[in-house]
């Protein structure tokens, strides 16, 4: 270590070889998600909002299935730090038993009351009924994505994360191929549009599962689970744990993943438009963040792993340096974000009013890039992988229903201010929470060993 900034190759050969294959991954999604939009985008605005809308349900099921495993991954990866193995089996068994019971929650509403969610997000009776057809459809993902996510999250825990690489490489062609194929009729399927889109995720979330299944259980050499670990009751010592430092993770996404799908209502009524506008920007907005959650993600394993290995102070170094690090990511996301605008909304076949409200959200949100860098590396992750989550859950949960919402609400739904100001005041949680992150990791007291008794810790 050396002064403020840690100056040993061995933290940034650790931090990119966690960082790049997470970053590869998700670029990989956010490729799929893009030429999903640019196909739909061929069928116009109704067609681009019922999937978006038709999507909220799962993005809230996946929102809260990945606080699940996230809250799991605090315990996995400082155990991984102990090399306590036989617990972390423990943790995934705790963690795919409650995934199964959210998964099957979530379909049995997809599957019964599909019109009644969209009407939630939005009253266009077009934008209802192809919404409700793909939300059926999609809904037999919820299971297949929850399994795959939670497999690959706590994998990643234990240093094990070009696995999702290649998962999601071969999902990646299956799942464009699929997507053209039944969106628009081609090589002998039947042309489906929006339900075509769906189907062609069902798929590919198949491919997905079985992939990762084939790996856990026949070539994983660290964790070694079998189906046998699935047995008996869920452990209580390990459950008392998850409690304590992994459930504020949880209720923090499932609070915040309402406020979203009430940030998604605020949208969906402003019209067709602002919704189909607001998909290009969600797409761009995973294209230029994809580095920032790798780091992310990087950030949080070795927070954990440091942790459990005892190195506290070490630990304190990492962070501060991860800080410098968020800043210049946020800056070159800001200027990827100018400069790309124009060509990626130029791919769509959109009115000139869809149009003309993209541009203006992405230029808001070039602004916005800056602070979720910071916010997204050193909140979700030094900070909670460190086992500060309640810190992360209050911040998080406070920011979004005192700030984002009622300001959004009231600049899009009463004032009817530009979408730029709007997209800012939907966003303002992020903001906050960039100086609320800067304030923690700079006081140094969000170490938190969630593996060690207090007299282990002396």
């Amino acid at each position: 270590m050396d002064g403020f900034i840690i100056r040993d190759k061995w933290f940034y050969q650790k931090l990119f070889a966690i960082a790049v294959p997470m970053a590869m991954q998700n670029l990989i999604n956010v490729a799929v998600g893009l030429l999903d939009t640019i196909m739909l985008g061929q069928l116009g605005e109704v067609a681009m909002s019922a999937s978006s809308l038709g999507g909220q349900l799962g993005f809230m099921y996946m929102i809260v299935n990945m606080g699940l495993t996230a809250g799991a991954g605090v315990l996995t990866s400082q155990y991984w730090g102990r090399q306590d193995v036989d617990a972390i089996k423990k943790a995934m068994s705790m963690t795919y038993k409650i995934s199964f019971v959210l998964s099957m929650l979530f379909m049995i509403i997809a599957l019964t009351a599909p019109q009644f969610v969209l009407s939630i997000y939005t009253n266009d009776h077009d934008v209802i009924v192809s919404g409700a057809q793909y939300l059926q459809i999609i809904s037999f993902t919820y299971l297949l994505s929850g399994l795959t996510m939670s497999t690959l999250n706590m994998l990643r825990t234990v240093g094990t994360v070009k696995i999702s690489l290649y998962v999601y490489s071969v999902s990646f062609f299956v799942n464009v191929f699929f997507n053209y194929s039944l969106i628009f009729g081609k090589f002998g399927m039947p042309e489906m549009g929006v339900a075509g889109a769906a189907l062609a995720t069902v798929i590919a979330r198949f491919v997905e599962t079985c992939i990762v299944l084939i790996y856990l259980l026949k070539f994983d050499k660290k964790v070694r689970f079998r189906l046998s670990d699935l047995k008996g009751n869920i452990d209580r010592e390990i459950f008392k744990i998850y409690i304590k430092y992994g459930l504020p993770v949880l209720c923090n996404e499932v609070l915040w993943s309402l406020g979203s799908s009430v940030l998604s209502i605020i949208m969906g009524h402003m019209g067709k438009e602002f919704v189909a506008a607001n998909s290009i920007c969600s797409v761009m907005f995973q294209c230029i963040t994809v580095a920032t959650h790798g780091i992310n993600s990087a950030a949080a394993v070795m927070a954990g792993n440091t942790i459990g290995e005892g190195k506290y102070e070490q630990a304190r170094k990492q962070a501060l340096t991860l800080f410098v690090i968020s800043i210049g990511v946020g800056f070159f996301s800001c200027f990827l974000t100018l400069v790309l605008k124009n060509p990626l909304v130029g791919f769509y076949k959109i009115t000139a009013e869809t149009q003309a409200i993209a541009l203006e959200m992405l230029s808001a949100m070039a602004f916005v890039n800056i602070f979720q860098a910071v916010a997204s590396i050193n909140m979700f992750g030094t900070l909670r992988g460190g086992g500060d989550s309640k810190f992360v859950a209050v911040t998080d949960v406070g920011s979004m229903w005192l700030l984002s919402v009622p300001l959004g609400w009231v600049a899009g739904l009463v004032l009817h201010r530009p979408a730029g100001i709007v997209y800012i005041c939907l966003k303002a949680t992020t903001i906050f929470e960039c100086f609320a992150a800067a304030f923690r990791i700079l006081s140094g007291k969000w170490v938190k060993d969630v593996t060690r008794t207090e007299a282990e810790r002396e």
